[in-house]
């Protein structure tokens, strides 16, 4: 009787297979038949299957056939020295009912403790995906750290919120009123505030959201007994608590308090050193080379310069045409004329590539200057391995965040100088404080704010239209036609977001190419919020259709409700230390690997391979969210406003979104929108004490 072209396999065995196609270490022709026999059990032909695999289809029938009649004794082919061959062994009994032998008894209780590991997961409602990102992280210790805490998993692995962490503590038999609950229940709470730009959260807050977030359908914790457990964490520095202006406690996370206290401290020891400063020979030196160079230098940087020149730490901010990378370029000479040695520092790797061409300096992002260690998850550069460098100057300095700049301060050598420029106009840090505006408002550090706007940049409309958004008044706005004469457009779009996004599409298929551009390279939309039609998801699926096709020639793959194609452009969502990839950062996939489960993408000139485990730290990036977009400049920006997104939307948010356009705006929405959006200064607060340190002497309750 001739085998059949078909397999039949049991759940245990599919599972199996499932399993052995996704673990590392397994070479890929093993992967490439697990994978066969799988597809044949759910009905695909040879055919199918072999174009698939860009298999013979022979390869696939034999495959199969030895599947069959039980004579495939192993998946495996094994690599000796000068030759290769098969290997069997009929004594090793076949691993969950798979019919495979391995190579060695080590390597069957890797597979068997990760297949046990994937299986107990998801007997307690953790997907695969999750399951195999868990065992990365803790490799064989996952088990035992899963039973112990699973709320940790929400701290340590991206992708994991704290409902599932919650369901999966609950399947393993957590109660919900259970102190550990609580514990991660509060500190959860501290960090999605963290995420939101707060360094603490009021005790009364704290509470609030905490009950929120601990309440089920059968249980609701009562104050008294998430303010007992407050005091318990403080008691064990699991959390610290001072108090306030009006007495209101306080409460930290431990390494937020001490990155804003520390860090005032240090701005306050090297601003109590003055620098010993010979100004007539710093005058000349800027005399001379602005004669050289024959330029001319308003008041205001002419100051900026010379306070440059003299202050241990000193802040350079202004408006959009304003010349402050102009101001930093003859700093920047000056301290070469000085014998200064010079690190420029950039919160991305977007700016660093742009900023180095017009300084004439390597630019760095702050994780390059200060050399993450990814092993150790920590900054080899620090007080005691200082920068070697005698100048610090950190571009899009509104971009820094409490970390950041307490790490910087602190691998400064002593003497050393730092200049901040930046935008105060702009938005501030996605992570936690304003460190920019709390530090210009303490009147501790040295300012220049640049006001002046040049001739050149009154001439162009984005920057004047910049400026109106400042002042609150309704920008001057081009209406869009087929031969516009203006760099700053207006499409009303409708009043509905259905009407916005059908004029997105029509721009981005129609005038953007006469105009000359390129959709694929040279446009970004960017949105105040991700929600909502008109939001970046929907945006995104919309965009991908318009921009990148699906076509036979691409691979796609769809996990969930992502989908994702070569040609895609992407945003990395999370720091990926071991690859080097940060938070914020865009790339482009290469190619897509079906069989590997490997994601190709571009970032700049580094490429980056990623597994359908790492699938939910990248995202369509054809549209963005304003926030996103901090730091990095685009040929095109299209920026839809929305009534619908009057929550969001601020002043601030335009001014950013406009600015981050630098050869061409198109604004859609309507009037009322765009003047409700101008109206709106109600900036989110932000929960940091960074101010009141740098003017006070603050003590720990």
């Amino acid at each position: 009787m001739p085998a059949p072209l078909k397999v039949d396999l049991s759940p245990k065995e599919d599972q199996a297979l499932l399993t052995l196609t996704q673990a590392k270490g397994i070479p890929p022709r093993t992967q490439s038949r697990a994978t066969a026999l799988r597809l044949s059990a759910r009905g695909w032909t040879v055919l199918k299957i072999a174009q698939y695999l860009k298999w013979h289809p022979q390869t696939v029938r034999d495959t199969i056939h030895r599947w069959h009649w039980g004579k495939l004794g192993s998946l495996w082919d094994c690599s000796r020295p000068g030759r290769r061959r098969r290997w069997y062994n009929p004594n090793i009994m076949s691993l969950l009912c798979l019919k495979t032998s391995l190579f060695s008894y080590q390597l069957i209780f890797l597979l068997f403790s990760y297949i046990y590991l994937i299986l107990f997961l998801q007997s307690h409602g953790v997907s695969t995906t999750l399951a195999v990102k868990i065992y990365r992280q803790y490799k064989d210790e996952a088990g035992a750290k899963v039973t112990l805490d699973p709320y940790q998993l929400g701290e340590d692995i991206y992708g994991i919120s704290f409902l599932t962490a919650d369901k999966i503590a609950q399947s393993l038999g957590v109660l919900p009123d259970s102190e550990l609950r609580y514990r991660a229940g509060l500190i959860h709470v501290l960090g999605s505030a963290a995420v939101n730009g707060h360094c603490y959260l009021p005790q009364p807050e704290l509470i609030e959201r905490a009950i929120k977030l601990l309440s089920t359908s059968d249980h609701e914790p009562t104050e008294n007994v998430i303010t007992d457990i407050i005091k318990n964490m403080a008691l064990s520095d699991d959390l610290i608590r001072e108090k306030g202006e009006d007495q209101t406690l306080l409460c930290y996370q431990p390494t937020y308090f001490h990155a804003e206290q520390n860090f005032a401290q240090l701005i306050q020891e090297r601003l109590s050193q003055p620098l010993a400063i010979d100004m007539r020979r710093v005058r000349d030196s800027i005399e001379r080379f602005t004669n050289i160079c024959k330029i001319q230098l308003s008041p205001q940087q002419r100051l900026a310069v010379e306070m440059a020149a003299y202050s241990q730490i000193m802040i350079l901010t202004g408006g959009a045409g304003c010349g402050k990378t102009f101001t930093t370029q003859i700093i920047v000479s000056v301290y070469q004329a000085m014998g200064k040695s010079i690190a420029l520092a950039v919160p991305t790797l977007q700016v660093a590539q742009s900023l180095g061409d017009l300084t004439g300096l390597e630019a760095k992002t702050i994780h390059y200057l200060l050399e993450f260690d990814p092993l150790l998850k920590r900054f080899k550069r620090d007080s005691e391995n200082p920068l070697p460098q005698t100048v610090i100057i950190v571009e899009q300095a509104s971009m820094l965040n409490l970390f950041e700049a307490y790490s910087l301060v602190k691998a400064m050598a002593a003497g050393a100088q730092l200049l901040l420029v930046g935008d105060i106009h702009q938005l501030p840090s996605v992570g936690p404080g304003q460190l920019l505006a709390d530090l210009i408002d303490s009147g501790r550090v040295p300012v220049v704010q640049l006001t002046q706007v040049f001739r050149q940049a009154k001439n162009n409309a984005i920057i004047t239209a910049a400026h109106q958004i400042n002042r609150g008044q309704f920008p001057t706005m081009e209406p869009i036609s087929d031969n516009p004469l203006s760099d700053c457009l207006w499409h009303g779009g409708g009043h509905q977001p259905e009407h916005g996004v059908k004029a997105i599409s029509e721009i981005i298929t129609d005038l953007i190419p006469r105009l000359g551009f390129n959709p694929a390279t040279d446009v970004q939309v960017l949105c105040p919020m991700l929600r909502g039609l008109i939001g970046t998801r929907n945006l995104n699926t919309v965009l991908q259709q318009l921009i990148n096709p699906p076509s036979p020639d691409k691979v796609e793959i769809t996990i969930g409700r992502n989908l994702l194609r070569e040609g895609d452009r992407v945003i990395q969502l999370t720091n990926d230390y071991n690859r080097s990839v940060f938070n914020g950062e865009l790339g482009i996939i290469n190619s897509i690997d079906n069989q590997e489960q490997q994601v190709i993408v571009q970032y700049g000139e580094r490429t980056v391979v990623r597994t359908y485990a790492d699938f939910q730290e990248i995202a369509l990036a054809w549209s963005l969210t304003i926030h996103q977009s901090l730091g990095s400049q685009y040929p095109v920006v299209i920026l839809p406003i929305y009534i619908q997104h009057y929550m969001m939307f601020s002043r601030k948010q335009f001014y950013t979104g406009l600015t981050r356009a630098k050869q061409l705006v198109i604004i859609v929405g309507s009037k009322k929108a765009i003047s409700l959006a101008i109206r709106s200064t109600h900036d989110q607060l932000r929960y940091t004490r960074l101010q009141e340190r740098l003017e006070n002497a603050l003590s720990i309750f």
